[in-house]
């Protein structure tokens, strides 16, 4: 992969932290802020919420710009915000902040997709998508638990200090690797995904994915009370047995990427229902420590592996590379992200008991599937292979049967 490529994915590094470090720290964030673990969820849905709906509008704000500054000053905001997580005192603060910095994450994403995508001939966008969303992955394996053991050490607030240091070396290295102009920026994408926009198809697409996403969240948003309540397992063992999760998180959206240049809808259905099949399993054998631990290796790979066919999937019916499609399409995940963080908030105040969550999120994943089959049985797509080297539209470019 190209060096700016990886530049992009070092800084998705910083934002998959930030996004998901605070899973890890609820119960401290909880009493720190003398809230309940399900109002201290909001500090993961005011995140996802900001990425959904101020992500789209920062991409289409600056889809005339160059997107070398773009991505840049989008990372140093989101480090600004960052502070100001760790250095606030409210829920109230803490919201604000996280869903400013979501924003950011959105706006970025669609504009680092895209310049990825530019960088590589068509058949290899799925794995160029790919390598920059391992960013987030590793993220999970590397960041989430260091910033977990940070936090416990020397309070919550000091994870988002370190995810501010991260930020900046993203930038750095941003500036230093980007080209100037990068590949696809005269326009003629973004054209295309306003007309798309028009139709059902894509929104339709959007529904899918945040459902399917949303699934997962629902349970991996309170997985450290999850582990301490229905596992049995100590506080200080949650951030390590998420090394398990994070393993996942890797060989799943590597493999995601890889069969998705050869076939979208075969992947997607496959990952989709591993992923239902996965959380029905935990609410089956969650007290079961063997198996808990086999199922965060599955519902990590699952859970993270759609990412690249999905996101590959909404290009293909935009029928080019669009920073606004991609901001939408991450919108729609985190979207998934907040639908899910909240349903399992609700679940919880209503139940207050924790195996329910996986139950709601194996049901939420199951309509995700069921809304992607419908798209796919009313939207004739022609059977096409992606191994050719030459390069072709991206519409040809897939095979998706």
């Amino acid at each position: 992969m190209p060096l700016p490529i990886i530049a992009l994915a070092l800084t998705a590094f910083a934002l998959g932290t930030a996004e998901l470090v605070p899973n890890g720290l609820l119960p401290l964030i909880s009493d720190d802020l003398a809230v309940s673990v399900s109002q201290a969820g909001w500090v993961t849905t005011s995140f996802a919420l900001g990425a959904m709906i101020g992500g789209p509008l920062v991409a289409a704000a600056t889809l005339r710009l160059p997107r070398k500054p773009v991505v840049i000053w989008l990372t140093l905001v989101f480090l600004v915000a960052n502070a100001v997580t760790a250095l606030a005192g409210s829920l109230l603060v803490v919201s604000v902040s996280r869903a400013l910095a979501g924003a950011m994450l959105g706006g970025f994403l669609g504009t680092a997709i895209t310049i990825a995508g530019g960088l590589v001939a068509p058949n290899r966008r799925a794995t160029a998508i790919a390598v920059v969303f391992t960013g987030f992955t590793v993220s999970n394996v590397i960041g989430v638990p260091v910033g977990n053991v940070v936090g416990r050490a020397a309070g919550w607030e000091s994870a988002f200090w370190v995810v501010s240091a991260l930020a900046a070396v993203g930038a750095l290295a941003m500036w230093l690797l980007l080209p100037a102009a990068p590949a696809g920026g005269d326009g003629a994408g973004e054209d295309r995904g306003f007309t798309v926009l028009r139709g059902g198809g894509l929104w339709a697409a959007f529904l899918a994915i945040a459902l399917s996403y949303g699934g997962l969240f629902v349970v991996y948003t309170y997985i450290a009370p999850y582990l301490t309540t229905v596992t049995g397992v100590s506080a200080g063992s949650v951030t390590w047995i998420l090394l398990l999760f994070g393993a996942g998180l890797i060989a799943g959206n590597a493999l995601g990427g890889r069969y998705a240049d050869r076939s979208v809808t075969r992947t997607v259905v496959v990952i989709l229902g591993a992923l239902t099949v996965g959380l029905l399993a935990l609410w089956a054998l969650g007290p079961v420590l063997p198996a808990t631990l086999v199922l965060l290796v599955l519902l990590g790979g699952a859970g993270f592996g759609m990412v690249p066919p999905l996101q590959s999937y909404v290009l293909h019916i935009a029928g080019a590379a669009s920073a606004l499609v991609s901001a939408l399409a991450a919108a729609s995940f985190n979207a998934g992200v907040a639908l899910g963080s909240a349903m399992g908030g609700l679940v919880l105040a209503r139940t207050h008991h924790y195996p329910e969550l996986a139950v709601t999120g194996a049901t939420m994943t199951l309509i995700g599937l069921m809304v992607f089959l419908l798209i796919e049985r009313r939207r004739p797509t022609p059977r096409v292979s992606s191994c050719e080297s030459a390069p072709r539209p991206l519409a040809e470019s897939i095979e998706f049967r």
